[in-house]
């Protein structure tokens, strides 16, 4: 049972919980002075990873480990153990600090019947998720990303009209906690679509930002395997460590008051 933090550099996580492991994404480039894992060896896409973000280390991950329940946090995000972000603020307010939830706490959560534990639904913008990626990205490479399920998986074209089209929340960050064979299963469906899309799309004069088109597709479809999965899913509230602090949180809880 392991959670991989996902990281491209440094950070200082001394004071991870037992059960989370730092892995290094983009090794191929990027400096390793921790002697992380990294997602350059054994069968890997780490060559990917400008593009890919995160999911060159789920596929790291699904390729070269074998631990009975897997999860994606980042080295600056984490899963609390609170019921809803509301909640989180508020024992922020009180005791200046949260915590990353423990893999025992997760490993309990799948042991009493959730098959994932996911971020807390919330917007990405105004509108649907669709209209949220037509603001920020290139919409086009979300229709190609339609007809590439089309194509290869037409029984989840339903669940995208849904989710994509039709919902304006959704988990994002690419974070999960569940079992191997689940992540197995959707690191399978996945990347399938992305490669396929990876083929189909031409990301050359995009900026830095825009690149990194595949991780930001995976965030949204990830609701749409979930849609379809009909599977039984634990929100949790995610925390950002560069920012959680008291003046934060009172930040956030005026803003929710108005």
């Amino acid at each position: 049972m392991t959670m991989y933090v996902i990281t491209h550099k440094h950070f200082y996580y001394q004071n991870l919980p037992n059960g989370y492991m730092p892995l290094l994404v983009g090794a191929n480039k990027n400096a390793n002075p921790d002697n992380f894992l990294t997602d350059n060896t054994g069968n890997n896409i780490s060559a990917k990873n400008v593009s890919y973000c995160e999911e060159t280390g789920l596929y790291w991950i699904i390729k070269n480990t074998n631990d009975k329940n897997i999860g994606i946090s980042h080295y600056r995000r984490y899963f609390a153990n609170f019921k809803n972000r509301k909640s989180m603020l508020l024992s922020i307010l009180l005791k200046g600090k949260v915590k990353p939830i423990s893999t025992e706490i997760l490993d309990e959560i799948l042991k009493n019947g959730y098959a994932w534990i996911v971020s807390q639904q919330e917007a990405g913008g105004p509108g649907t998720i669709w209209n949220q990626f037509a603001l920020n990205h290139n919409i086009q490479d979300l229709k190609t990303t339609e007809k590439v399920i089309s194509d290869l998986y037409p029984e989840y074209l339903s669940d995208f009209e849904q989710v994509i089209k039709n919902s304006e929340t959704g988990s994002f960050y690419n974070m999960f906690y569940t079992s191997r064979q689940e992540a197995e299963a959707y690191s399978n469906w996945l990347f399938d679509i992305l490669f396929e899309v990876e083929k189909q799309t031409n990301i050359a004069d995009y900026d830095s930002y825009q690149k990194r088109l595949y991780g930001f597709l995976a965030e949204r479809l990830m609701n749409v395997w979930l849609h379809h999965r009909k599977a039984k899913v634990k929100y949790l509230p995610v925390f950002d460590l560069s920012k959680m602090d008291r003046e934060y949180a009172w930040k956030k809880i005026k803003g929710r008051m108005k």
